[in-house]
C-alpha cells in the first residue's frame, strides 16, 4: 500500500539551463497523484489533516518511522482524485498542493527540485518563474524559502516522531477464525503501551505537544468509515462503466450483419483491410469519454447536493439581541464591548454510505480498516462547556460567488480583562440573528473578478490571486459590495464587530482566533514568518472552520469606532473600526479583542475584509 516514487522525473531548476520557464497553475489538475495511495504529513498539518484523513505512520528506506495520510484502501489508489482529476477534500496536503516542485529531500537542500514532467512547466504561458537572463523571479524565490521551511518541518517531525517509536505497533485485523493478520506497512499507536507511560514523563509529553499529536493521529481513525465510503463509490462506478462497455460490445457485435448469400467475396488484397472494426472501436472510445465526463459531473453534483442538504437539515436557533454588561472587581460598569462565546460546535452529518456489491478486494478493504477503525479509537479530549444559547455551523453550498461558513445565533463574552482600555468592560452579547461569514478573507482573485482589475495601489501583487486583497479603504470596499451584490444577486456586507468577534471566538476564550498559540492560526510579523502576506487557508482554522481571523490582513467590520463598544452605530462620517491584526505586527495584536481605527478612506497595505451575508 506503500507509495514507491513520487515523481517522474525529477532535475534541479538551473537558472542558465531553465530560462524563461514558466508555471501555469491553469493546466494543474491532480493526475499526478491518482496512484497516491499515502502521503507525507508534517506535524504542522496534522490538526487539518485529522479532519478529513485517517492520519498513520510508515517506515521509509531507513526504517524510520514517519506520519502519513491514507488516501486510499489498496495498492496504487487514490480515492480523493475524482474522475475529472479534481481533488474530493476540502483540506489539500502540502506535498500535493505545491506540485511540481519537489517536497522531498532535507533541510539543507539549497536548490528547487522539480518534476519535469508536469505539463503546467512551459516557456510560454503563466507565472514567470526564471526571466531570459537567468535572473529568479518572486514567485520562485517564495517557492525556495517555502521549500526550505516544509523540509525543515519534515525532518523536525521525523525527529519528533522518533522519541515515540516505542508506542507503534504494525496494523492488525482479526478474522472470523480468529486469526490475526499483520497491515503490511502501516503502523498505529498502540494504547495499551499509550496508557503505560510513566506518570513522570507525562508532563513533557503535554508541554511538547506530543499528546495532542497522539490523540489528533487516534482521532483521525474515525475517517476510516469515509474512507470506506468512498471506496464502496468508487467500485460503484467502476462496476457501471465496465456494464456500459459490455453493453456497447454487445450492441457493437448484433449489429453486424452477415454478407448476403448470392453476392461474392471480395478478395482482400494486402493494406487494404476493411475500416469497419476501427470504427466501431472509435464509437466506442467516443462513447466511453461521454460516460467518463457523465459520471464526474454526477460526482460533483452529488458532493454540492449533499453539503446543500446537509446544511438544511440543521436547525438555527434564533436569539434576541442583547447587551448584559460583566462587572469586574474595581471596575465600574460601561458600555458594551467585546467579548469570547462558550458555544458548542456541531460537527456536519457523515456522508451517507452507499449500498453497493460486495466484491472481493471491497470486502477485504472493508473488513480491514473497519476493524483498525474499532481496535484503535483512542481517549478523546473533554467536549467543551456547553450553555443555552448553542450555535451551529455548516459550510454553505460553493456554488456562491464567495465560499461562506453558516453561523447560528449565540452569546458569548465581548472584550477582554487584560487587553487595551477599548477592549473594556468584558461584556455578554447575544447574537440573535444567524449568518455566513467567510471562510477566508477577500482574495487578490476574488476582488479582480468582481471588479475588473486589482487595485492600483496593491502592495503584494506576486504574493498572487490567492492571497488577501490589501491596500483597499473601507470605501473601495463598499464598491466591492455593491458589484458583488449587483452580479451574484445575493446581499454581502461586512460584518458588525460583534459579529467579527462572535464569529473569531468560535465557542471558545483562546487568545488570539482559535487557539491560545499565534503560530497555529495567525501570520504575523515574527521573525521565523517575515513581514509579508500569506495564501488565505495555510494556517489552522478556528473550531468554525474560518481561516486567518488572527493575522494576515486586517479585516474592516461596519461600525464606527467608539472608545467602548456600541451596537447600532453606523453613521455616514466616522472612523471605522479594523479587527484581527496582520502580517506587520507582533504577536499582541492579533489577540481576539483587539481593536484598531482608521479612517475610511484610508489604503495601507496590511488592511484587508472577509463579508458577511444574512440569512
Amino acid at each position: 500500500m506503500i507509495n514507491t516514487a513520487f515523481y517522474e522525473k525529477i532535475v534541479e531548476l538551473d537558472p542558465a539551463l531553465h530560462r524563461k520557464l514558466r508555471l501555469d497553475t491553469t493546466y494543474c489538475n491532480f493526475e499526478f497523484a491518482r496512484h497516491y495511495t499515502t502521503v507525507p504529513l508534517s506535524c504542522a498539518e496534522f490538526a487539518r489533516a485529522a479532519h478529513e484523513y485517517p492520519v498513520v505512520f510508515i517506515r521509509d528506506k531507513e526504517q524510520l518511522l514517519q506520519p502519513v495520510v491514507l488516501l486510499g484502501v489498496k495498492e496504487a489508489e487514490n480515492l480523493y482524485v475524482n474522475a475529472a482529476g479534481l481533488w474530493d477534500a476540502a483540506y489539500l496536503p502540502v506535498f500535493i498542493g505545491h506540485y511540481p516542485f519537489v517536497m522531498e529531500g532535507g533541510a539543507d537542500l539549497s536548490g528547487v527540485r522539480i518534476d519535469e514532467q508536469c505539463v503546467a512547466l512551459n516557456y510560454e504561458t503563466g507565472e514567470l518563474l526564471i526571466d531570459e537572463e537567468g535572473v529568479i523571479q518572486p514567485r520562485l524565490h517564495e517557492e525556495l524559502q517555502f521549500l526550505h521551511d516544509y523540509r525543515r518541518e519534515l525532518a523536525d517531525t521525523r525527529r519528533f516522531i522518533e522519541q515515540l517509536d516505542e508506542l507503534f505497533v504494525p496494523a492488525r485485523f482479526a478474522e472470523e477464525d480468529g486469526q490475526t493478520v499483520q497491515l503490511d506497512g502501516i503502523y498505529l499507536i498502540d494504547q495499551e503501551k499509550l496508557q503505560k507511560i510513566a506518570d513522570e514523563r507525562l508532563p513533557a509529553l503535554f508541554h511538547s505537544g506530543a499528546l495532542r499529536l497522539i490523540y489528533l493521529h487516534l482521532a483521525s481513525l474515525d475517517n476510516v468509515l469515509r474512507l470506506l465510503n468512498k471506496a464502496a463509490t468508487r467500485a460503484a462506478e467502476k462496476e457501471f462503466k465496465l456494464s456500459v462497455i459490455k453493453k456497447f460490445q454487445l450492441q457493437d457485435a448484433s449489429n453486424l450483419r452477415k454478407p448476403e448469400p448470392s453476392a461474392p467475396m471480395r478478395r482482400v488484397k494486402p493494406g487494404d483491410e476493411p475500416d469497419s472494426q476501427d470504427q466501431r472501436k472509435q464509437e466506442v472510445l467516443r462513447k466511453l469519454a461521454e460516460e467518463k465526463h457523465r459520471l464526474a459531473r454526477e460526482h460533483m453534483e452529488r458532493y454540492a447536493r449533499g453539503a446543500e442538504e446537509a446544511a438544511a437539515s440543521v436547525p438555527m436557533a434564533d436569539v434576541e439581541f442583547s447587551i448584559e454588561p460583566v462587572v469586574e472587581p474595581g471596575v465600574e460598569p460601561g458600555v458594551a464591548h467585546a467579548v469570547a462565546p462558550v458555544v458548542e460546535h456541531v460537527p456536519k452529518p457523515a456522508e451517507e454510505a452507499r449500498t453497493v456489491p460486495a466484491w472481493s478486494w471491497g470486502l477485504a478493504a472493508v473488513m480491514l480498516l473497519a476493524v483498525i477503525w474499532g481496535m484503535s479509537r483512542g481517549p478523546r479530549h473533554a467536549p467543551p462547556p456547553v450553555v443555552a444559547e448553542k450555535a451551529v455551523v455548516q459550510v454553505a453550498s460553493q456554488a456562491e460567488p464567495m465560499t461562506m461558513v453558516r453561523i447560528a445565533a449565540g452569546s458569548f463574552e465581548m472584550g477582554s480583562k487584560r487587553g487595551d482600555p477599548d477592549e473594556k468592560p468584558v461584556q455578554r452579547v447575544k447574537i440573535g440573528h444567524a449568518f455566513e461569514m467567510g471562510k477566508t478573507e477577500v482574495t487578490q482573485g476574488q476582488w479582480r473578478e468582481v471588479m475588473g482589475s486589482l487595485p492600483q495601489t496593491l502592495s503584494f501583487k506576486s504574493c498572487g490571486d490567492q492571497c488577501p486583497v490589501e491596500s483597499v479603504s473601507w470605501n473601495d470596499v463598499q464598491e466591492f459590495i455593491v458589484k458583488l451584490n449587483a452580479k451574484s444577486g445575493l446581499h454581502y456586507r461586512l460584518p458588525t464587530e460583534a459579529e467579527w468577534e462572535y464569529a473569531c471566538r468560535a465557542g471558545g476564550k483562546h487568545t488570539y482566533c482559535g487557539s491560545e498559540n499565534p503560530d497555529s492560526v495567525a501570520w504575523y510579523g515574527n521573525a521565523k514568518i517575515g513581514k509579508t502576506p500569506h495564501p488565505v487557508a495555510t494556517k489552522e482554522p478556528n473550531a468554525w472552520g474560518l481561516y486567518d481571523m488572527s493575522g494576515n490582513v486586517w479585516e474592516w467590520v461596519d461600525d464606527c469606532y467608539q472608545k467602548h463598544y456600541r451596537s447600532g452605530d453606523n453613521r455616514a462620517r466616522c472612523e471605522r473600526v479594523l479587527r484581527g491584526g496582520s502580517w506587520s505586527n507582533d504577536a499582541d495584536t492579533p489577540r481576539a479583542a483587539n481593536r484598531y481605527k482608521r479612517s475610511a478612506k484610508d489604503r495601507i497595505n496590511n488592511n484587508g475584509f472577509r463579508l458577511v451575508r444574512g440569512l
